[in-house]
């Protein structure tokens, strides 16, 4: 027998999630990253083998991850989650050079881990409470968007308190902003209904079975594979944004501009993907955020090769939203996928989705890094417009399983 829960405590938990959320992701530093890391020692080249290496830290965290969520609380995974996420802007702020900086970006990754999955799983499970998970893509979009909002905000300010505040000041700053977020996440209502019980296999042997399983399924693997390769295609056009406005000599007050148009972005694309699935069906809505990624590659190129300032002006924009289309690819797919899986199992099933697209995030990252320090940013873009053919064949894969308008 199922026990009966109070929708307002659903919605309490809902609010919640929108306001830690929000705080987590209350990002001042990335519109001038690239800048705080030179500052502190670190080539442009060596910033794209720092993400690689955020990712790689991430890749390792997400299957353990998702299992704790499963077995033991997805609540306190995210307060963990928290903790590093603290711990990562910290030791980034009172560190220098290469090494420490890597060791900041690893807890930033456990943290990105401890989310990624978790933070899902805790929201459809929720939503189970009072039988709305029918709205999840709607629902989970209004979390998203509410986070977009904070790092559209953060885009805007993080230029300008940058140049107020000094690299430092800033990071403490950010810092601050994430322990406020904690107090969010504690205040969670627990989910102790869909907790796995392990009886018969200890917890790795259960979390291996759980993952092996997922990959093996062939409507999972393939929708799995398509939404991680395209992540890992808009995050190198996101952190190249960086170099090449530097390159096309955009002053550095604009920058905070550029990541505000990114993450405003994210923000309408978080609120109304739902919609748009809705009206072009789930195969052309594939298509069109392959197109909208390809004129990001193509606006990149121009910007770098182009005198016209007017020009670099909007083919930046341009470059700007196109990285931003992973979110309406990520909430597309991870609904799909949460259709297809059981409470018990969802926060390690939806961890080897993080897995997956940490990896390939990571391999385009050490592979930019590569191009950019030894043949250039062109070149760079030129191999990701190549590497479309790639992600052109998992969606054919990927559309056996998905629904046409």
């Amino acid at each position: 027998m199922h026990k009966k829960y109070d929708s307002k405590s659903v919605k309490r938990g809902i609010h919640l999630l929108r306001a830690g959320w929000f705080l987590h992701n209350f990002l001042l530093v990335v519109p001038v990253i690239v800048l705080i890391y030179t500052q502190k020692g670190v080539s442009v080249g060596d910033f794209f083998l720092i993400q690689g290496i955020f990712r790689l830290a991430a890749f390792l965290f997400e299957i353990p991850s998702g299992y704790l969520s499963d077995c033991f609380s997805r609540k306190r995974v995210m307060i963990a989650g928290s903790l590093f996420h603290i711990m990562g802007f910290v030791t980034i702020a009172v560190s220098y050079g290469f090494w420490t900086i890597v060791l900041g970006e690893s807890l930033l990754g456990i943290a990105s881990a401890l989310f990624s999955g978790t933070l899902e799983a805790y929201t459809y499970d929720l939503m189970k409470r009072n039988k709305s998970q029918k709205h999840f893509l709607k629902e989970f979009g209004n979390i998203t968007t509410f986070a977009s909002a904070a790092s559209f905000i953060a885009a805007i300010l993080g230029g300008i308190l940058y140049v107020k505040l000094g690299t430092n000041g800033l990071l403490w700053l950010e810092a601050s902003v994430a322990t406020t977020g904690i107090f969010a996440f504690l205040f969670l209502p627990e989910l102790v209904e869909v907790r796995r019980i392990v009886k018969h296999k200890d917890a790795i042997t259960d979390a291996i079975s759980i993952t092996v399983t997922t990959m093996k399924n062939q409507k999972l693997r393939n929708l799995i594979l398509f939404p991680s390769l395209f992540g890992a295609f808009t995050i190198v056009l996101l952190w190249i944004l960086q170099p090449v406005m530097e390159t096309a000599h955009i002053p550095i007050s604009l920058f905070g501009f550029y990541f505000g148009i990114n993450q405003l972005s994210v923000l309408f694309g978080a609120k109304y993907a739902y919609k748009v699935c809705e009206k072009f069906g789930e195969i052309m809505t594939s298509i069109i955020t392959i197109v909208v990624l390809i004129m990001g590659i193509a606006m990149g190129i121009v910007a770098i090769h182009t005198n016209n300032m007017f020009v670099i002006y909007i083919a930046c924009g341009i470059l700007a939203f196109s990285s931003s289309i992973r979110v309406l690819n990520n909430l597309q797919y991870n609904t799909l996928i949460h259709h297809c899986i059981r409470s018990v199992e969802r926060g390690t099933v939806l961890s080897t989705r993080a897995m997956t697209a940490t990896l390939c995030g990571a391999v385009f990252l050490a592979t930019a890094k590569f191009l950019i320090d030894y043949v250039g940013m062109t070149a760079t873009l030129v191999w990701l417009g190549i590497m479309i053919t790639v992600l052109l064949w998992s969606l054919s894969r990927a559309s056996k399983y998905i629904k046409t308008k």
